[in-house]
């Protein structure tokens, strides 16, 4: 577990990153890196610290300049990616392997991805309020595109377990807001 603004990711992803994030006369075009971690500023995107083809680290290009393919179709906006950026001081990342690799489905548009990884943000004066607690989960989008999103923004499918024909009770649910003591 990794307590401080940097956090590695539990796995790497191959990447390709937009030119115009690494300098003014750089090629059109992308270049291959891997994301290996995360940088967090409250109130800021969800930065990152990637090995790009040449060699050089970079930290501090926006997440949402990442993605898994070279070339990407269909972009969704960033507001749909990452609806919320840095909340807290602190970042966790966990490796749920029960979760990784789930299809993902994103509620809001119907797209879909794969499940990677959970990135959770403290120290901030919301995440002591359960209703506030925002555990972001890494999802690596069919387009190529990677999503970091809250729980309530995605559903997971489990051909196993999940089943279509309960997502009625979906909107029933609603955040916990009970804090549990002993």
């Amino acid at each position: 577990m990794t307590e401080s603004r940097h956090a590695s990711l539990p796995d790497h992803l191959y990447c390709y990153v937009n030119n115009i994030f690494l300098g003014p006369k750089m090629p059109s075009g992308t270049t291959e890196c891997i994301l290996h971690g995360l940088y967090s500023r409250p109130g800021q995107r969800m930065l990152t610290h990637i090995l790009l083809e040449t060699g050089a680290h970079w930290t501090g290009i926006p997440l949402s300049a990442l993605h898994t393919k070279a070339e990407v179709e269909n972009l969704l906006p960033i507001e749909q990616l990452e609806p919320w950026g840095g909340m807290g001081e602190i970042l966790t990342t966990s490796y749920l392997s029960m979760l990784d690799g789930l299809k993902a489905e994103v509620i809001s548009n119907g797209s879909f991805g794969r499940h990677t990884g959970a990135i959770i943000d403290w120290s901030d004066g919301y995440s002591r309020y359960p209703q506030e607690h925002k555990p972001l989960s890494l999802i690596e989008m069919e387009n190529g595109q990677i999503a970091l999103l809250p729980n309530n923004y995605f559903r997971l499918e489990d051909k196993h377990f999940t089943h279509k024909e309960k997502d009625e009770q979906l909107k029933n649910y609603r955040r916990g807001e009970v804090i549990y003591y002993e």
